[in-house]
């Protein structure tokens, strides 16, 4: 068999197949049994025809044709071999010629990484966070916020209030605004700016027009850059009654004997989100810092693997919130393949940092334990106490826990990163708050790495 390879892009060959004609003739021969076995010839048992008998009644290329779908697999794994490829995923198979029998199979190939020299690089290390008497107090006064009451009241809107109106927004012609009694805090942080004053005096019951314009950089396309005419219709007004901050607030807000108790609580939560947040500071540089100094190549395929695993999750989403796709892109105006677009620079960059994190794993051979991995399935089964066999019976999926696994291997592959190029000691892993895991839960799901093969031997055949 003769095997030649040509580069036809990034990471990506085709490959020429020119078996032995000897291996064909045996091929076809077993071909024409098969064929035989399945439509017998008549005085004939079936696979006992004789080959010319065969061939006169379904044809040579039909046999041919049968004889390259039982040895292509073969074929394609010989000449994988041969030309010392490692594939990303199964290659395609055509057939170029059926006298001599050539194929031509296109192949993509793994991603290449190389780091250069990483250990030499290095990112300064973020100052250890302190947390403010004012961070704790404007803690304290959302946790008042949250155990507020709201009262109807016979009076126009002050900030503050919670109010229920219905919204809609015209620009150029159309509506790019529509909100039906809509719930919300009468406060300066309402976008666009300029919306809580313009409503600001209204009594439930009333209805007032007004034209405001959105920033360019609005993340709304809709209306980024536009003046937006409003007509607001005012449902209700209710006064917004604070609960005193004391110790029957504490015990409101959770299991808290006193005040005390909530604010040495809340400091050390405030504490812990800060030093999560430098932690994550310090990882993302890290990374940027191993991708500016690494050369990455990769196929095509790859990165629309990429983009189509992540426009699964968006629909996966929107499914659990009542979304069908179809009645998605209409409401936004957009086609499949310009969501895809859209998808693509941020695939393209997720892409590029796992492959250079998942290089710098292998490299400082990180590895998971079944030990590390009991103990985290521990804590996480803990954190949700009551429902913690629900967690058991979910990591009973296969998919499950190889996503677990990518986490768990992401996590400690970061924590030694950063310790690297900080030069300070390795952080040790840190234990999720059980009221803290609801949230991590959603990030997690978007994030978990998709479980392949990698070992893609059985081509697609296309005749």
């Amino acid at each position: 068999m003769k095997v030649t390879t040509e580069n036809v892009a990034v990471r990506e060959v085709e490959l020429t197949i020119e078996p032995d004609q000897q291996a064909v003739d045996r091929a076809m021969h077993k071909a024409a049994q098969q064929l035989t076995k399945w439509r017998p010839l008549s005085g004939y048992r079936p696979g006992k025809a004789p080959y010319a008998m065969v061939e006169r009644v379904f044809g040579k290329d039909s046999i041919l044709d049968e004889a390259i779908r039982e040895i292509a697999d073969d074929l394609y794994r010989q000449a994988l071999t041969e030309a010392n490829i490692q594939p990303y995923e199964p290659g395609h198979l055509d057939i170029e010629s059926k006298d001599p029998v050539v194929l031509k199979v296109h192949v993509a190939l793994m991603p290449e990484v190389d780091l250069g020299d990483y250990k030499s690089l290095h990112i300064e290390p973020e100052p250890t966070p302190t947390i403010s008497e004012e961070q704790i107090s404007d803690r304290l006064e959302a946790i008042r916020r949250q155990h507020a009451e709201y009262n109807p009241v016979e009076r126009p809107a002050q900030i503050g209030d919670q109010i229920v109106a219905s919204t809609i927004g015209v620009a150029e012609e159309h509506e790019v605004v529509h909100r039906d009694d809509q719930t919300l805090i009468l406060s300066d942080s309402l976008q666009p700016a300029g919306y809580a004053e313009a409503i600001l005096g209204m009594s439930a019951g009333e209805e007032r027009t007004f034209a405001l314009h959105y920033p360019e950089d609005y993340p709304d396309k809709d209306v980024a850059g536009k003046d937006v005419t409003f007509t607001v219709a005012m449902k209700t007004v209710r006064e917004t009654v604070l609960p005193e901050l004391n110790d029957d607030l504490a015990k409101a807000a959770g299991d808290f004997a006193t005040l005390e108790d909530l604010r040495s609580n809340t400091a050390a939560r405030l504490q812990a989100d800060a030093e999560r947040e430098v932690q994550q500071k310090e990882r993302d540089a890290a990374i940027e810092r191993l991708v500016e100094n690494a050369k990455v190549e990769y196929p095509e395929d790859a990165l629309k693997h990429e983009i189509e695993n992540s426009l699964a999750r968006q629909k996966d989403r929107l499914q659990q919130y009542g979304f069908t796709w179809p009645a998605y892109l209409k409401m936004i105006g957009k086609t499949e393949e310009q969501i895809r677009e859209d998808i693509r620079p941020d695939a393209e960059k997720g892409l590029v940092r796992r492959l250079v994190v998942n290089k710098f794993a292998e490299l400082e051979n990180i590895d998971v334990t079944n030990e590390e991995m009991t103990n985290s399935l521990s804590n996480l089964a803990a954190a949700y106490g009551d429902h913690a066999q629900d967690i058991i019976n979910q990591m009973r999926d296969r998919r499950a826990l190889v996503s677990f696994y990518g986490d768990l291997y992401m996590e400690k592959s970061m924590r030694h990163l950063t310790a690297l190029m900080t030069g300070r000691e390795e952080e040790p892993a840190q234990e999720t708050p059980a009221d803290e895991v609801a949230a991590d839960e959603a990030n997690t799901a978007d994030s978990a790495a998709d479980e392949s093969s990698n070992a893609p031997e059985t081509l697609s055949a296309s005749f």
